[in-house]
């Protein structure tokens, strides 16, 4: 038994007629005939009697045709749902970030659930390494990763971002500080459990200079860290994407250094064929820096 049988079936009980059921489902008639036979050879019985009165359908008929409505209604639903997804109008997506695209992430987002409302989104704020062992166990779709990851992914460069120092406005410093002028002073930093790969960046950096931070303290988020610092506990570390209008006590400086910069960019796994993927990066592409 085939769908296109109970379609041409619950067409015939409709009209009951073959000339005009089949002319609806654009088959010749003899097609029809045979259509009906065969689906009354799979069920086991006559459907349809054909007298003086015209086609009338049997007990059996009227019967099937019951479950034969519901079933057509199920399957054209879930046609039309697959169909939708398969162009990427429906669906699931996942997605990793960090701080670095905290704000970029969730303006793609809102326009994406604009175009696509009924789309399921779910969020995950994770660090890069979460991010990739999350990706290759198919817990994620898509992250936003420190770049370069490992060849298994497909990548797609976001932004650029570079580490800042940030001191109180209360210590008086010049802006133009560098990491040499802060040797001896108390550092506040991103935990390495938060984020193991900006950690070691920042901790690069230190050595650049010749010269391990002291740390008074580690916090898990950024805003911990800068609170601590306005409160004049030390200076800090934070990405510059983090942005810098929101906290106020606090001095921004850029580091000049050519080491404080990296890029973070989309990475997905190779041949994932999730629909939803090239439409979230389509919206991503303007927004490339």
């Amino acid at each position: 038994m085939e769908m296109r049988e109970v379609r041409s079936f619950v067409t015939l009980a409709s009209q009951l007629h073959f000339g005009r059921a089949a002319s609806l489902l654009n088959l010749s008639q003899p097609a029809l005939t045979k259509q009906i036979a065969r689906l009354e050879e799979a069920v086991g019985g006559a459907l349809f009697t054909r007298g003086r009165h015209g086609t009338q359908l049997t007990s059996l008929g009227q019967q099937f045709l019951r479950g034969s409505r519901s079933l057509l209604r199920d399957f054209d639903e879930l046609l039309d749902q697959a169909q939708r997804a398969a162009r990427g109008e429906t669906g699931r997506l996942r997605i990793g970030f960090g701080f670095h695209t905290f704000e970029l992430v969730p303006r793609i987002i809102v326009r994406l659930r604009k175009s696509i409302p009924s789309i399921e989104i779910s969020l995950r704020d994770m660090s890069t390494a979460e991010q990739v062992e999350a990706l290759r166990a198919e817990k994620l779709d898509l992250g936003f990763v420190r770049l370069p990851v490992p060849s298994e992914f497909e990548t797609r460069p976001a932004i650029e971002d570079r580490v800042m120092l940030v001191s109180s406005t209360l210590a008086k410093l010049p802006v133009e500080l560098t990491l040499a002028d802060c040797r001896d002073r108390p550092f506040v930093l991103i935990s390495q459990d938060r984020a193991p790969t900006f950690h070691r960046h920042v901790l690069t950096l230190f050595s650049k200079h010749g010269f391990h931070p002291h740390v008074v303290q580690e916090v898990p988020e950024v805003t911990t860290a800068l609170a601590l610092v306005r409160a004049g506990l030390g200076l800090t570390m934070i990405p510059q994407s983090f942005g810098t209008s929101r906290f106020a006590g606090v001095r921004f400086h850029l580091l000049k250094d050519r080491e404080a910069r990296w890029r973070v960019g989309a990475a997905w796994r190779k041949g994932d064929d999730n629909p939803l993927i090239e439409r979230f990066l389509t919206l991503l592409n303007p927004e490339v820096k």
